[in-house]
């Protein structure tokens, strides 16, 4: 024998011209109950997904939320109005370098000084990147024009994943409380051996086939949110 209460009550009886609303099934709820906990289910893994053990101790943050370039690409375009996703790379390298418009705003951690540095060989060096004081107010200045507190999720990505975890220290001690580290960075680490030593074609944003050019969208530029203007 059947049992009734898997089936829907007619919505109309003979002889009855009212409609009868049917109750859900209860089998029906059931379902319904699994897959919202499925889903709950998923958004967590997602929010722990690379882990601790696999990143870099000097590179860990206080909030010990990492992601790969994959899961921060899909955790932004699942819920881009409440995730934020800030580039901490300097302007010179969105210019450069290529930029994802998936970014809400390009706010770097360190800026470039004018002051060359020598590397051991005595052939090579670099411009020296100095601490953006502003860092902090430009983020908070961020979250104003977005309308939202600091609690809202927050990604992070640099380069190759040196710089985020400074940024997220500084955050953490701010007060902000959801801060997710893209670990490869934009461009990856370098190629240790093989025709491409030395190349950023490893890993990362970039060389995981995810969205990027060189355009880079006025309204996401630094100068928008930057505390002192230079």
């Amino acid at each position: 024998m059947k049992n009734k209460a898997l089936y829907q009550r007619p919505l109309f009886s003979a002889g009855d011209n009212r409609v009868r609303l049917s109750p859900k099934p209860v089998f029906c709820r059931k379902v319904m109950m699994l897959a919202a906990m499925m889903c709950l289910s998923c958004v967590h893994t997602l929010a722990g997904a690379v882990d601790k053990s696999a990143v870099k101790e000097k590179w860990h943050t206080p909030f010990d939320l990492y992601l790969s370039p994959q899961e921060a690409y899909e955790m932004k375009s699942g819920d881009p109005d409440n995730v934020l996703f800030i580039d901490v790379r300097t302007r010179a390298e969105i210019q450069f370098v290529g930029f994802t418009d998936m970014v809400d705003a390009n706010i770097p951690i360190y800026v470039l000084s004018r002051e060359w540095r020598d590397k051991a060989d005595g052939n090579h060096g670099s411009y020296r990147k100095l601490r953006n004081e502003n860092f902090v107010s430009a983020v908070d200045n961020l979250l104003t024009a977005k309308n939202k507190d600091k609690s809202a999720p927050i990604i992070l990505m640099c380069q190759s994943g040196g710089r985020s975890p400074k940024a997220a220290r500084e955050l953490h001690e701010a007060g902000y409380q959801n801060v997710y580290f893209q670990v490869e960075g934009f461009e990856g680490i370098k190629a240790k051996e093989g025709p491409d030593k030395g190349k950023r074609n490893v890993n990362g944003w970039k060389n995981a086939g995810l969205p990027w050019s060189y355009k880079l969208k006025t309204e996401k530029m630094y100068f928008n949110f930057e505390a002192d203007k230079e």
